[in-house]
């Protein structure tokens, strides 16, 4: 699985360079554009996140638990397009999740999830438009598999290469996203859509900046079931780049791909870095 998605990447970086007009004086690699982000308040987040959080619904055998959250990755632009001060650009989705028992120091990790991908970016004004494809893969944490082993748990070879258009519109503090998608492969062949649709707050340009975000998604696989994610608290902009400490919430179905039919309910607080 770890060289499926190795090749993915590396096919897809190659894709980028190769395919791109290098040769023309009017495009710039690893150019200073505004990184795509996610929603505020989606599940996902960039940079290094740290969340401690107390589970409340069962997720894993575990069940309510205190766990801990551990999330690296970038959106990293690559190749503007041209030289305007908001360049239409390609660039690269890595990203990676763990999730850790608490609880349970034995056992600690309990699965970790894997993004790998390319996107590209169009700003038009108030306007940003992004398609994205990535790999995603998941695995089971060892020790937590030998533990459960006894009643019947095994990884689940969850393999995806997933194609989807995040819409944002920015009105002044306030940014609304919307987002489908569609599965490509799915080694389960579950229904393939999804639609999300999320509202951002952040306030004024100042150093010290409150923020807040809503997010709901509705999976095809999951019947359309809601999964509503939030997050709220306060972003330091510095030269380097951001600090933000917060609380954080999710009701809906588990963001753990491991337990992808599993109901999930959590809050937390979340210390994050962004650079």
């Amino acid at each position: 699985m770890a060289n499926n998605g190795s090749r993915f990447f590396l096919v897809s970086a190659v894709g980028i360079l190769a395919g791109s007009p290098l040769a023309h004086a009017q495009t710039r690699l690893f150019p200073s554009a505004e990184p795509f982000e996610y929603p505020l308040g989606a599940s996902r987040s960039s940079g290094v996140t740290g969340r401690l959080i107390s589970e409340r619904r069962l997720e894993s055998l575990f069940g309510a638990e205190r766990e801990a959250d551990v999330s690296i990755g970038e959106n990293v632009p690559v190749l503007a397009l041209s030289r305007s001060p908001r360049p239409s650009f390609l660039g690269l989705t890595i990203r990676v999740l763990g999730r850790f028992s608490l609880d349970d120091p034995k056992t600690a990790l309990i699965s970790n999830d894997w993004v790998v991908g390319v996107h590209g970016v169009v700003d038009r004004g108030p306007w940003r438009v992004v398609g994205e494809l990535y790999h995603e893969s998941s695995h089971l944490g060892d020790e937590y598999a030998e533990r459960f082993s006894s009643v019947g748990v095994r990884r689940l070879d969850w393999t995806r290469e997933v194609a989807s258009v995040w819409v944002r519109r920015s009105i002044g503090p306030v940014a609304l996203h919307l987002v489908t998608s569609y599965n490509l492969v799915d080694q389960f062949r579950l229904p393939r859509g999804a639609l999300g649709f999320g509202v951002d707050y952040r306030s004024g340009r100042g150093v010290v900046r409150p923020v807040a975000g809503v997010y709901a998604e509705s999976v095809q696989y999951g019947g359309w079931k809601v999964t509503t994610t939030a997050r709220g608290g306060v972003e330091f902009q510095g030269a380097q780049g951001k600090v933000a400490l917060g609380l954080v919430y999710l009701n809906g179905l588990s963001q753990q791909r491991q337990f992808f039919r599993r109901q999930s309910r959590y809050y937390g607080f979340e210390l994050r870095f962004d650079f």
